[in-house]
């Protein structure tokens, strides 16, 4: 640490070479510019008179002409010098470092470091220019910073010799202080009987520091009388103490042995009680203890969580008034009254908690209870009636797959008649085929003039439609099929692409996903991937679908903010350090950063009821992670402010043979 004598020596070094310097500036700053303004100009004049003067008296030749340039530009502030005729011809020139004159811009340019003179010979006028260095010389700034530093040293020494001479002018006096107080003490410490004796100084400026050290001393002199004398009272007391410890040590022996049998009851209460407590608490249904009169006794966590308020706060209240609903059917629930029997209501709408659940109510009476006459116990059965739903909604799709599965077959069997008819007719309108020939020659017809017909009533391309129509019918019946079929039980290797492409010829059959924009963005080249094949065009369906859902909600929404916007929604594949990776993205709002934490959750759905199970995503989610072993997150929409879901699988193994695909 930086004594207060030490910084004050350091700032006033800094504030001399501070002072110093600024000198030193001020100096070559000045220099500088009676160099610019005065002495440049001077020594161009000089120079071009004495020029004049040699022409004047005799004439030069070139050679003396170019010397007595050099010489002029041996200067040190002379950069450079040329002589021109009045034909703007150079004579003579010459330079230090580098050359900027110029013939054509040695008349016309306008800066101050440059100087034209008028000169007058035998041979007709002549011009010289002269260009200065401006610049201050080096022996210039040299010799400045070497003084600067010399003064710098002599100023640094005078203070050094300054702050020695007072710092010993200062130690002196404190040093007689000192030898004051030790003198003091060492006489103290020979007569404890006596106090300390005054300390004195023979500076006055030491005079109040003195009198308070003397003061200070005699209140030390005051506390020491009172200690002693508090001492010998505190031994009479310990005395008195030991007297009194004996008398009660009998005493607390005995309430020892009552405390601790009472401390292990009390343990054993505790204990009992938070396991109850725990147990109450850890139950998933809410459980509300009554009086007689339907007052709140005791209740659970549960309960304080559904209703928002801690049990505390539920305690006294009446039930009526924290479960208005509970009006119509606490007739029902409180029958046990008169036959002690157990009470339950089923599917029951509560909406006073912060989330409207329907749950089951049973009441059970309690026997022996003076305060607490009855339990209410309400369950929770939204999940139980969702996956009713869904077990049904479940059946229901399966008897539909089968549906499909029977009406798909039955398609095909006609369309492919179709396809096999209409190759038959193009076969018979060939006119290589002999048969044709021998029956067209024998009913008198031309199949060159049938060709003809047909190609000018654009035959040919109706029969091209029909082949095109019949054949895209036929791959969405295979897509249909193959869809409809179990779950095989091990991967097969595929070509996501391709896999894309067959799950979207079934999702436009969604009348929903017609009104949306879809645009797949395929990778240049096949990403393989180790998929069950049905399960991947699952969660694919279930993506496109939340998306279409999403837009079509947000629709209202986001053509107020822009007329332009249509829904659209982007699929693209690719390989992502090594691992294939499917890519779905909407333009719509996206998904709130409060739900992105629920988005996977079973049966958590932000859609009215009826209209979702909230087993879309989960499901997916399921499929990726447990059965592909890959990952599936939420994402930002890199092309809108939509949702995106990106899907990475784990890398497909070394293909043997790929044609076997």
């Amino acid at each position: 640490m930086i004594l207060t004598r030490q910084k004050t020596m350091l700032a006033t070094v800094l504030v001399c070479s501070l002072i110093t310097l600024v000198s030193t500036l001020a100096y070559v700053f000045a220099a500088d510019r009676v160099g610019r303004q005065h002495l440049a100009p001077m020594i161009s004049d000089t120079f071009a008179s004495l020029l004049q003067l040699q022409l004047t008296h005799g004439a030069m030749d070139l050679a003396a002409l170019q010397s007595a340039l050099e010489t002029f530009c041996d200067h040190y502030q002379v950069a450079e010098a040329a002589v021109y005729n009045d034909h703007h011809e150079r004579l003579a020139h010459c330079y230090e470092n580098e050359a900027r004159l110029k013939a054509t811009d040695a008349f016309t340019t306008d800066d101050a470091d440059i100087h034209r003179y008028d000169l007058h010979s035998e041979r007709g006028d002549l011009f010289l220019i002269l260009r200065s260095d401006l610049s201050l010389a080096e022996f210039f700034i040299l010799d400045t910073l070497t003084t600067a530093l010399f003064i710098v040293s002599i100023a640094a020494l005078l203070i050094f010799l300054l702050y020695a001479t007072t710092r010993r002018w200062q130690r002196k006096p404190y040093q007689q202080l000192l030898d004051s107080i030790r003198g003091a003490s060492q006489q103290s410490r020979e007569d404890e009987r006596n106090r300390y004796p005054d300390i004195v100084s023979p500076d006055p400026d030491f005079n109040a520091l003195t009198q308070e050290l003397n003061d200070l001393l005699w209140q030390y002199d005051q506390r020491t009388i009172n200690l002693r004398s508090a001492h010998q009272q505190a031994e009479s007391a310990r005395l008195r103490a030991i007297r009194l410890s004996n008398e009660t040590r009998q005493i607390n022996e005995h309430l020892a042995q009552e405390v601790s049998i009472r401390r292990g009851v009390e343990n054993q209460l505790n204990n009992t009680q938070q396991l109850l407590d725990g147990i109450i608490n850890a139950m998933p249904s809410a459980l509300f203890t009554l009086d007689k009169q339907l007052n709140i006794v005791q209740c659970n966590q549960q309960a304080g969580e559904w209703l928002g308020q801690s049990p505390a706060q539920l305690k006294g209240r009446h039930l009526l008034t924290v479960l208005p609903e509970l009006q119509a059917l606490i007739h029902e629930l409180t029958c046990h009254d008169q036959s002690h029997q157990v009470c339950k209501k089923e599917r029951v709408d509560i909406i006073s908690f912060r989330t409207p659940l329907k749950a089951d109510l049973i009441m059970y009476p309690l026997a022996g209870q003076l305060m607490a006459q009855q339990v209410l116990r309400i369950d929770d059965i939204s999940q139980r009636q969702q996956l009713e739903e869904v077990m049904v909604q479940s059946e229901k799709m399966t008897t539909v797959a089968g549906l499909a599965t029977g009406i798909a077959h039955e398609i095909n069997n006609p369309l492919g008649a179709i396809l096999q008819n209409l190759q038959n007719i193009r076969r018979r309108l060939q006119s290589s085929f002999p048969a044709n020939q021998e029956i067209a020659e024998h009913t008198g017809l031309s199949l060159t003039a049938l060709d003809q017909y047909l190609q000018n009533r654009g035959i040919y391309p109706f029969m091209d439609n029909i082949q095109q129509a019949g054949e895209r019918a036929a791959e969405i019946v295979a897509n249909m099929l193959q869809f409809s079929r179990p779950d095989q039980h091990h991967k097969q290797r595929r070509d996501l692409n391709r896999l894309i492409n067959d799950a979207l010829l079934i999702a436009r059959g969604d009348s929903g996903l017609r009104s949306v924009e879809t645009e797949f963005l395929p990778a240049a080249e096949a990403v393989w991937a180790d998929v069950l094949a049905s399960e991947m065009e699952q969660v694919l369906l279930n993506l496109l679908q939340n998306a279409e859902q999403a837009l079509q909600a947000s629709t209202d929404s986001m053509l107020a903010h822009n007329r332009d916007w249509t829904p659209r929604i982007r699929i693209s594949t690719g390989v992502l350090n090594g691992r294939p990776r499917l890519l779905v993205e909407d333009n719509g709002p996206g998904i709130p950063p409060a739900l992105l934490s629920h988005i996977f959750e079973p049966f958590y759905t932000t859609k009215e009821i009826g209209k979702g199970t909230g087993l879309g995503l989960f499901v997916s989610y399921f499929i990726i992670t447990s059965h592909h072993q890959g990952q599936i997150r939420y994402l930002n929409s890199a092309f809108s402010s939509g949702a995106a879901f990106e899907i990475l699988l784990p890398p497909a193994q070394v293909m043997k043979d790929i044609h076997q695909e």
